[in-house]
């Protein structure tokens, strides 16, 4: 029972401190940033991040509260222990999350986010980013959908189409930015349990 006790506690470790580090990386915070926001240490959170202890239920909880995300949710926890098969939603079946909703309360969350870590000028900049890349990226799909089919579109000077060109720059300049403010945890354990519901029987 006690070596039972001690594996539990190993891949509890190990997997608060893989989500801890790649939320952490999502969010582009250095560690001192990160470690400020839920109450920790710099040297307490580097130990969390190497699975040298396992996250107490007050990080846990502040981790939640700032990100709402659990770095120690159960089902993955109950996945890695060989349970995968138990609901342990504490929700009836039928109040679940639609996809529609989800999505929404995910942009609802980044927002907050930005409310609650960046000045208004900043969440100004962060705005015009997103529809530079927006408009960037649709300018870009355009041109490829019409370049499939033979189509007239864009702007050629000497044979070059330096709109289209653009867009593909800005794609480049502004993706990392983009994806570092995803919430990719927290969306990606949300695909697998769909998934994983849709090809169970």
């Amino acid at each position: 029972m006690a070596n039972s006790d001690k594996h539990y506690e190993s891949i509890a470790r190990q997997i608060g401190a893989a989500n801890l580090l790649a939320l952490r990386t999502s969010t582009g915070m250095s560690q001192p940033h990160f470690a400020a926001v839920i109450g920790l240490s710099d040297r307490a959170l580097r130990r969390y991040e190497r699975g040298e202890r396992e996250l107490p239920q007050r990080t846990r909880l502040a981790i939640i509260q700032a990100f709402k995300i659990d770095p120690l949710a159960s089902d993955q926890l109950a996945a890695e222990l060989g349970f995968a098969a138990t609901d342990l939603s504490s929700r009836p079946i039928g109040q679940k999350t639609k996809d529609g909703n989800f999505w929404k309360s995910l942009r609802r969350e980044s927002q907050d986010f930005r409310k609650r870590n960046y000045s208004p000028l900043g969440q100004l900049f962060l705005k015009i980013r997103d529809e530079v890349y927006f408009c960037a990226t649709i300018y870009f799909m355009m041109q490829n959908i019409a370049l499939a089919f033979d189509l007239p579109f864009g702007f050629e000077i000497n044979g070059i189409n330096w709109m289209f060109l653009g867009s593909f720059g800005v794609i480049l300049l502004l993706l990392p930015s983009v994806v570092a403010e995803l919430p990719i945890i927290k969306a990606s354990q949300y695909i697998l349990r769909n998934s994983k519901a849709r090809m169970s029987p």
